[in-house]
Formats: structure tokens, sequence, C-alpha cells
């Protein structure tokens, strides 16, 4: 069968995709992969991009988009040029397919509903093979205007699976003659120059776990969960798979810079297979590593000394507000006790570059609650960066039955799929924020009695909060300066990821 997989997010990664790929690949499919990267959420396709796309996809049995809400009106305006251009089956994939398989009916052939893996291996068997594919477990399907939702698919990596290992599942795709990108507009065949273009060499990244144990109100893994109740919370991969992988990209792709783990809970291995990883890792790959998931509640020492030994470089740590009143609305599971101790943690180690994210724009917040995580943000020790969200109810979340209920959120439509989670709200709270990044990425910080004073009621009443703003965002230059020669370690963050893979080699060491 010819396939064409197509990934609507700026990202080029795209790990699901790359890994369904791989399995179709080892199925005996003819796979390609084809990233419309230079759109984001409502922004339409231009013409010339459309007409790219149907020569491309030409020829093909079955056509599958991967997306998030956000990327609603992309999807539909992709599958419309499908069904104008061939006669394949479209399929949509993804997080909201997963979360609301019936509306993605309205567009789409089918739905995949959950990881694609062992769903997509089992549907285009029986499509080769002529055979009914309406009973396919994991999967939903317009039939001729009847919409059919199946019984969801136990996860790879699960005991009642197929694939009781993730272990047994291919390396993800990254073989580039089948892979097909953006460029000012146009649709062309990946090559080395465009990798190195695109930066898609910068780094690798991959999986060592699916799943997460927590149950944030602002995520849909309470959903998942309830999708999946016999199922473990994570599902891990063997340390040799992992550096087995990694050895096949230092030798196929030589021109990898860092190796990222994008997992949603890294630190919850256990501490003895942390320290396996590291010694393999160190001796066998010896990169520039970066890691997210890291939660305060399960970051230690140990983990971070074997893995800094090991040639970690960077980590993003979910903070998301710092205010009591909130942390209990998204069930966060960590006092700012541990968040001080995890943060205090890192920065002991001078070369690691720290990202923690933050959350904005929660309507149940008053200024007093955003304030007292900007108060707590300031009495952290610096360098670190800073990675602001704005709040969207996604579909499935238990924040989105509060807001649905309390007339918060009226049209989906307009009110999350067309909302952009990297564009908080322009109010004076939230511009402190990112004043607070500019002045910690560098080491200096804003001391808490500024930001009290910053914060302050009167301040805000005579109206010397924007004033005292301007000055000290004229003032920045000063105080970068200033901190790059207090320590030496802010360096790295001139230049951010420049300098990692400029100095990869030092970092390693």
């Amino acid at each position: 069968m010819k396939i064409s997989l197509i990934s609507i997010y700026p990202d080029l990664q795209s790990f699901g995709i790359r890994s369904i790929s791989a399995c179709l690949k080892r199925e005996g499919h003819n796979v390609d992969l084809i990233f419309l990267q230079e759109k984001e959420f409502t922004e339409r396709y231009e013409n010339k991009t459309m007409d790219d796309l149907a020569k491309l996809i030409k020829g093909s049995d079955l056509v599958g988009i991967t997306l998030m809400s956000n990327f609603w009106d992309n999807a539909i305006q992709v599958t419309k040029k499908i069904r104008e251009s061939c006669d394949a089956l479209v399929i949509w994939g993804g997080t909201h397919p997963t979360i609301r398989p019936e509306e993605c009916l309205d567009y789409a052939d089918m739905v995949c509903i959950g990881e694609g893996e062992e769903t997509l291996i089992e549907l285009t068997r029986k499509i080769q093979n002529k055979q009914n594919y309406y009973e396919t477990k994991g999967m939903g399907f317009n039939n001729k205007g009847k919409k059919i939702i199946n019984k969801f698919r136990e996860l790879p990596g699960s005991e009642r699976a197929d694939i009781k290992s993730l272990d047994q599942l291919p390396f993800q795709d990254h073989d580039y003659k089948s892979q097909f990108v953006m460029k000012n507009g146009n649709i062309i065949r990946m090559n080395l120059e465009l990798v190195k273009e695109l930066r898609l060499n910068e780094f690798y990244q991959t999986q060592t776990t699916r799943g997460c144990p927590f149950a944030c109100t602002f995520c849909v893994n309470s959903t998942y969960i309830a999708m999946h109740p016999h199922q473990k919370p994570i599902r891990k991969r063997s340390v040799d798979n992992i550096i087995s992988e990694l050895k096949e990209v230092k030798n196929n792709l030589p021109f990898t810079k860092i190796i990222l783990f994008d997992d949603d809970a890294f630190f919850i291995i256990p501490l003895k297979e942390i320290k396996d990883f590291s010694i393999k890792y160190k001796k066998y790959i010896a990169l520039p590593l970066v890691v997210t998931g890291a939660t305060p509640s399960t970051l230690t020492k140990e983990k971070l000394s074997l893995l800094v030994d090991a040639g970690l470089v960077g980590m993003r740590m979910g903070i998301q507000t710092a205010g009591e009143k909130t942390k209990k609305l998204y069930k966060r599971p960590h006092s700012n006790w541990e968040v001080e101790k995890a943060v205090r943690m890192v920065n002991d180690f001078s070369h690691v570059k720290a990202f923690y994210d933050i959350i904005l724009d929660n309507p149940w917040e008053t200024d007093e609650d955003i304030i007292e995580t900007l108060i707590f943000l300031s009495k952290l020790p610096t360098p670190f960066e800073l990675s602001v969200f704005s709040l969207v109810f996604f579909p499935g979340t238990d924040l989105y039955r509060k807001a649905k209920e309390e007339g918060i959120v009226k049209d989906d439509l307009n009110d999350i799929y067309r909302r952009h989670y990297h564009e908080p709200k322009k109010t004076y709270l939230n511009a402190l924020f990112f004043l607070l990044q500019d002045y910690c990425v560098v080491g200096v910080g804003i001391s808490p009695k500024l930001m009290s004073f910053l914060t302050h009621k009167i301040t805000r009443q005579l109206h010397l909060h924007w004033i005292s703003l301007k000055i000290i965002k004229a003032l920045f230059p000063f105080f970068r300066t200033l901190g790059r020669k207090i320590r030496k370690s802010t360096r790295m963050y001139k230049t951010g990821w420049d300098y990692i893979t400029q100095n990869k080699e030092q970092l390693s060491n």
C-alpha cells in the first residue's frame, strides 16, 4: 500500500507519526512523511502548498493526519484538498480524535483512538487483504453517514496488548528519502542541506517511557487513564533498547548534536535503571543530553548527578503555579518547598540549562494568586528560563468540564480550537513574567522586594507600574552584562542552544 502521513505541527520531530511510519514500513508499505510545519494553528495554507500536496498524495491508498485541538482548521483544509485530489481513505489521529472521535468523523473517513502503532498495523492488513476493517479495535468510522466507535485498544507495552513491550516497536522513521517539508510555501523532498537549514540536526527527539502517573486538571491524562483502567501509568523501554536506538542515530544521523528525551515523567524511572542508563550512555553515546518531564516530587540529587555525569546539559520542569489555591485546582502533586528544593538541586550543576513551565490566564485566579507566583519565582536561584503558556481548556480535561459548566467556554471553535497557547493576554502582571524571564535567564533575577513593589496595589493605583516596567526594561542590557560577569555559567544562556551545540565536547566531559 501507498500511505501518506501528514503532520500539521510546527515541530519537525513529530515522534508519533515517525513511530507509526516505522511500523508500517516494517509491514512492507510504501510510506511518505509530509511535514506542513510553516503554518501554525488557524493559519491557512497557500494554494501552491495544497497543489504540491495533491501531487504528493496522488495514488495513495491511505492518508493520515495527526492533530491537536488547536490545529482543527488546518486539518479540515488539508482533508478537503485530499478529497479533491484522490480517492484515498482519510484517517485522523492524535489527541483530538482520541478525545472527540465523533466530531472528527464529520470530516475524516476514520479516526485512530489512542496510540496508533498496533491499530494501524491491523487496519492496513485488513485493507490490503480486502477484509472488513470496520471492526478494528481502537478506531472510529464513518460508514456512509453512520458513525461507529469501536472498543479501545490496549496500549503498546501493556500486558493485554499484542505488542507487550515497547522494545518490540521499531525505532522511529528518520529516512529522509521518503520525507517532505515545507519551504517558502512549497513542499520539497528532505535532504541534508535542508536538515541543517531547518535545524533538524540540532537534536534527536525520542522517548524512554510512555504515560504519566499524574492527573493534572489542565491535561487530558485523566481521560486517558479512564479509557484504560487496567493500564499501568508508565510503560518503559529497556535501557539496552534505548542505547541501541541512539547507537543507530550516531551511525545513520552523524550530524545530530543533542539527544532529547521528551517524556511526560522521566524522573519516575527508578534510580537503578538511571544508573545503568547513565553508564552506558556515557560509554556509547556521549552526546549532550536534554530531558523533559521533570517533576519536583520525583527529582532526586542521586538521579540528577548520574545524568549530569552522563552528559545532561538541559532539563525542563513543570512548576505551573505557586499559588496554593491554584495548585489545588490543577491537582499539582508537589509543594512550593519541593519546587524550591528541586530548583536549588538543579542550580548546583552550573552548566545544566533549566526550563520551568508556567501557566497564565487562569480565569479563577485573582491578582493576589498571580502575584504569589511572581514573588515565589523571584526567590528562586538563577539562572533559569521560563516557558510561559496561556491556559487553554482542551476537551477531555477536568478544567474544560468546569469551564463549560460555568459558562467560561461558550463556543469550542473560537474559545478553544482557535486559541493560541503561546500567546498570553497582554496584562501588566503577565508582562512581569516576561520581565522576570529576561533577568533570570542571565543569572541576575529580580529581587522579591522589587517584585513586591512592582506588584503592590499602591504602585498600580498610582500608575507607577508601567513607568517602573519601562525603566527596568531599559536597564536590562546593563544587568545582562553584570550577570555574565557574576556567573560564568550564564554564558550558555547568551545564545541558548547555539552555545550547547558549539561546546558539546566540553559539556559532555
